[in-house]
């Protein structure tokens, strides 16, 4: 837009003095059309100036190190006559700040692809406070408020822990209180005080004994996975992949579990990998309250593991406050 000005500037000043050297008639209407250029690129353009907003499309979750993009959108309603749109968008991570001016083309729906950078981990907020739109001949901008707000998780590659041994293995099943219904089940001799109903009367033919059929079902968990505040990118990318590796390891065998944060009361049940996302972005996204409360947790947790970017020690029959 500078160089269009410039441009203006320079061919109003050498019309002036075309004028002035070359009184007849048809430089004077050269230098009276070009003065016209103002008010006609003001009024062409303000229409769509008005019209236009953007539109953010961003992927939510991206594993580090993957090439990936952020689409920028521009849209109005009415094909009205438009330069271009320039967006200043503010990039902030945990450790970092960039802003980026982009010029993005004036039609209708409008595209342009930004290269998202993906080799640190953890959360991305990209956000547009203000953009500008650019009249037709590039003389005039027009400042438009706008609250656009985007961000990507950006997880780091699964890390094995140093120490695995204290996982769990397999899923812990035991009686369900009450009976009833059940897709896994044992078989054991009858007791007096079991009911009739659940006698495997085939199987009790077969052994010439009376055989309990006695549906299982896992017991209410109490596993919790502690992770540590990291001190640099580094340790934060340790960290992160540790909790992702040993959350999929869970999730794996069906065993849910609660994750909570440093010392503070960022606390979460997760019963599958969208649980898991929320809690990172919760724990990440500084503008919203990461205070997690839940109605029902344990008093107590049987099974602790402790993931830090040092060495995993696991713990057993620790408080929770």
């Amino acid at each position: 837009m500078s160089i269009n000005r410039i441009l203006y500037i320079l061919t109003l000043v050498a019309s002036f003095f075309f004028y002035i050297l070359y009184p007849p008639w048809i430089s004077w209407y050269l230098f009276v059309l070009i003065l016209l250029l103002i008010p006609f690129d003001l009024l062409a353009s303000l229409p769509g100036m008005l019209s236009k907003s953007i539109l953010l499309s961003i992927p939510s979750v991206l594993e580090q190190n993957t090439d990936a993009v952020l689409t920028l959108i521009t849209v109005h309603t009415k094909s009205y006559p438009i330069g271009c749109i320039i967006v200043k968008m503010h990039v902030t991570g945990d450790d970092f700040y960039v802003l980026c001016r982009i010029r993005c083309a004036a039609e209708k729906d409008g595209r342009r692809e930004v290269t998202i950078d993906t080799k640190r981990s953890g959360l991305t907020v990209f956000e547009i406070k203000r953009f500008w739109a650019i009249s037709l001949l590039g003389l005039f901008s027009m400042p438009v408020n706008v609250k656009k707000r985007s961000v990507v998780l950006i997880i780091p590659q699964p890390v094995k822990p140093a120490n695995t041994i204290d996982l769990q293995h397999g899923m812990l099943l035991r009686p369900k209180p009450g009976g009833g219904f059940s897709e896994e089940h044992d078989m054991r001799n009858y007791q007096p005080g079991d009911p009739v109903k659940s006698i495997h009367w085939k199987v009790s033919a077969k052994f010439d004994s009376l055989i309990i059929r006695e549906p299982l079902a896992p017991p209410p968990h109490s596993r919790l996975i502690h992770i540590m505040k990291w001190d640099n990118a580094l340790q934060r990318d340790l960290i992160l992949g540790r909790l992702i590796w040993v959350s999929e390891y869970l999730l794996k065998w069906q065993m849910p579990f609660y994750v909570k944060f440093g010392e503070e009361a960022t606390i979460a049940e997760v019963k599958d990998e969208k649980d898991l996302i929320d809690f990172l972005l919760r724990v990440l996204d500084k503008s919203i309250n990461n205070k997690v409360a839940l109605n029902t947790m344990p008093t107590r947790f049987s099974w602790v593991f402790c993931i830090d970017a040092g060495t995993d020690v696991p713990e057993q029959e620790v408080e929770h406050e």
